[in-house]
């Protein structure tokens, strides 16, 4: 049986491109998980079990290539992140792992833009947490920690950065258009620090401590920042507190070409009688990105988005308020933002950890996970949970109709283009129906319950194993 699925205009897609059962992760900044060619098109990864590390492509005008992710990595290994070669497209994803009691840093490199086809090789030892990035060159660079200290690392080279402590508070940051490249990264005592090579690490300019002229109480950082480049100016987005509260989190973009080089974006306020899980903030996790479309760094238009939590949603199991994704747009540098707007639904998800494709056009794309237990039961906050890894694809527009004093109205949302599947004529008994974010809809035999279900984007598979095939129901 065939279904077919007939989709009216809609403003925000929805797409589930993986399974997971990791609901940490990473643990301090938003790092590189999905990132967008123009050329070619979109690839995520992400974790999907211990040491397991999958990937999945979707080419420009196509559909996600992969239903439940490729495996990179034969062997376990901890995920750092990804990045592309902007001549060539090939992706890097940057890994460490433990090699006769050596800590250990790889990077696997596709054959070609989309193959999924990794090679590993080594880079360095006694070094942990690299991430990755690469600038017009595409020549991957790394950035790690050892000895509470980081360091750039590059296939000739390596250079110490500065102190950071044992904890990956750190991004490193690479322009397509120039060869600048920038190190941002939290100290153990929340100073938030910038450090930037013009010339691919060849010469170093002396390390920024700029938290400290932040014109605010909140002034520390529990997890680091997140940035991108026009072409050789920085845009840093961070997550802000005082030091103590975690309850009260307010963003800041901040470019040291601007005078002055901090602008606010946003304050929220999380009530202290309402749970927050470990390892979190009121707001937290920021990334951004630009659109270069104008050829004017004075007119760059930046966007934001990150994780918050709602203290009128929480989950019954844990008692943690869930999360959903926000976001706020500047046309003018980073100078004044809009209103944020929600882009996700409170429902029974917690929706964490998203990322923002540094590149956007007329759309963003951003990849985050549903956790249906909201907590991370590795920090023994619930249990685990099979969740659903999301793609989310937002028209740039919907933030240009909003001004920064008028309150958004809220999103529609709808799946991605329909896909068709066939269902098995005879199909098993302990078959599962799940919704676009992963939740159990019911189990038992196909036919009858997929006529019961209202018109819809769904997926099927057996109980305790990941959903495979993507069905579409038009009534």
């Amino acid at each position: 049986m065939v279904i077919l699925f007939l989709l009216l205009p809609v403003q925000i897609f929805v797409d589930t491109i993986g399974w997971t059962d990791r609901d940490r992760q990473f643990l301090f900044p938003a790092v590189r998980y999905l990132v967008y060619d123009t050329m070619h098109g979109i690839s995520a990864v992400y974790k999907s079990g211990y040491g397991e590390i999958r990937y999945n492509f979707r080419p420009r005008g196509s559909t996600w290539h992969f239903p439940s992710g490729v495996l990179v990595n034969p062997y376990p290994r901890n995920l750092g992140c990804l990045e592309y070669n902007a001549r060539n497209g090939r992706t890097f994803i940057s890994t460490d792992y433990l090699n006769r009691g050596r800590r250990t840093i790889a990077n696997f490199i596709d054959s070609a833009p989309g193959a999924a086809t990794f090679q590993e090789g080594v880079i360095t030892t006694n070094a942990e947490f690299p991430l990755v990035a690469a600038s017009r060159y595409g020549y991957p660079k790394f950035a790690a920690i050892r000895n509470d200290t980081l360091f750039y690392l590059s296939a000739w080279s390596s250079y110490r950065v500065g102190h950071i402590g044992p904890f990956p508070r750190h991004n490193i940051i690479a322009s397509k258009n120039s060869s600048r490249l920038g190190f941002v990264w939290a100290d153990d005592h929340g100073n938030l620090n910038l450090r930037e090579t013009p010339d691919n690490g060849s010469t170093w300019y002396p390390r920024r401590l700029i938290s400290d002229s932040v014109p605010s109480a909140c002034n520390r950082s529990l997890f680091g920042a997140q940035a991108t480049y026009d072409s050789i100016r920085i845009h840093i987005v961070a997550d802000l507190y005082d030091g103590q509260n975690r309850g009260r989190v307010q963003l800041w973009h901040y470019s040291p070409s601007d005078t002055p080089p901090w602008h606010f974006i946003y304050e929220f306020n999380f009530p202290d009688t309402t749970k927050l899980g470990r390892y979190t903030a009121a707001l937290c996790r920021p990334s951004i990105g630009i659109d270069r479309s104008l050829g004017n760094s004075s007119l760059n238009q930046l966007y934001v988005i990150w994780e918050q939590f709602d203290p009128e949603n929480i989950d019954p199991h844990t008692g943690i308020a869930r999360a959903d994704i926000w976001a706020s747009y500047s046309s003018d540098n980073g100078k004044t933002w809009t209103v944020p707007i929600r882009l996700t639904v409170p429902d029974s998800t917690s929706k964490r950890f998203p990322f923002l494709a540094e590149l956007v056009d007329d759309t963003l794309h951003i990849i985050y996970f549903a956790d249906r237990i909201a907590g991370c039961w590795e920090l023994e906050e619930g249990e685990s949970t099979l969740n659903p890894v999301v793609y989310l694809q937002v028209p740039a527009g919907i933030f240009k109709e909003q001004s920064i004093n008028q309150p958004p109205s809220p999103p529609v949302f709808y799946p991605t283009r329909p896909t068709i599947a066939t269902i098995p004529a005879t199909s098993p008994n302990n078959l599962v129906i799940y919704d676009p974010l992963g939740r159990k809809i019911s189990t038992g035999n196909s036919l009858p319950l997929i006529k019961n279900l209202p018109a819809g984007i769904y997926f099927i598979g057996s109980e305790n194993a990941a959903p495979i095939h993507k069905i579409v129901k038009i009534r």
